[in-house]
């Protein structure tokens, strides 16, 4: 099975890489099509020489076949995507894939966000994307792809891992709820600049006190927030 994890960015989604990472059935992919969604947009961010450089005599379908071949070797495949680079993958051949959104409040994002890179817009928040892909794989599949709230994945791992696992047909297994402190050779070569969070945890940590809102938002963000926020609750509506 290939899980193909469809994101936003700050929303937890390399814990989660992590934690299919501890399972001795799966193996896990980082953003692979992240450095075509650069290219395309043409946005600098951090590693941005490196990124490109990985980009040489790759292309999508070869990417596809890497995914596609690595499930048959191990059994499973986790792919951790940002849902924005959807226009750069193959969609006949991710229509074949497990689809999983992972949804996060778009105030947290935000706020979280500002701290690496202040140049955002609704493209990098990703959550326009997502509801283009779920209804696309709802109408293709006549079936609801699984949605997980952030939030609930921090504040009760074990529950959401183990709901998780059921809906894959998985067995669950404890391994998910810890991993070892410092980078992985799994991550992208961009992982210096975005993961020093995840890098510093041993698991998914305690969720904060406090639900942050647009109040929380620096004032010259509260139109993007308010661009997205129907999308979130969309995405929201469909989490299990």
């Amino acid at each position: 099975m290939i899980i193909y994890l469809l994101s936003g960015p700050r929303s937890f989604s390399t814990a989660l890489m992590y934690s299919f990472n501890q399972r001795t059935d799966t193996v896990v992919i980082d953003e692979p099509f992240y450095p075509f969604w650069l290219k395309r947009i043409g946005k600098v961010q951090p590693h941005y020489d490196e990124i490109m450089l990985s980009l040489q005599n790759i292309d999508a379908n070869k990417i596809h076949d890497k995914i596609e071949e690595m499930e048959k070797i191990k059994g499973n495949t986790f792919v951790k995507n940002m849902a924005n680079a959807v226009e750069d993958m193959n969609t006949s051949r991710i229509l074949n894939y497990r689809p999983l959104f992972l949804v996060r409040n778009p105030a947290e994002i935000i706020v979280s966000h500002i701290k690496i890179d202040r140049s955002i817009a609704a493209e990098d928040l990703c959550f326009e994307h997502q509801v283009k892909i779920y209804d696309w794989f709802q109408e293709q599949t006549k079936e609801d792809p699984l949605v997980i709230n952030a939030n609930e994945l921090i504040k009760d791992p074990k529950s959401i891992l183990t709901g998780l696992c059921e809906k894959l047909n998985l067995p669950f297994t404890d391994e998910m709820l810890s991993w070892p402190a410092g980078p992985k050779s799994i991550d992208g070569v961009w992982a210096s600049a975005w993961y020093n969070a995840v890098h510093q945890s041993t698991g998914f940590g305690q969720p904060s006190s406090t639900n942050l809102t647009r109040n929380d938002v620096p004032s010259e963000f509260h139109a993007l927030y308010d661009e997205v926020l129907p999308y979130y609750h969309k995405l929201l509506s469909h989490s299990f």
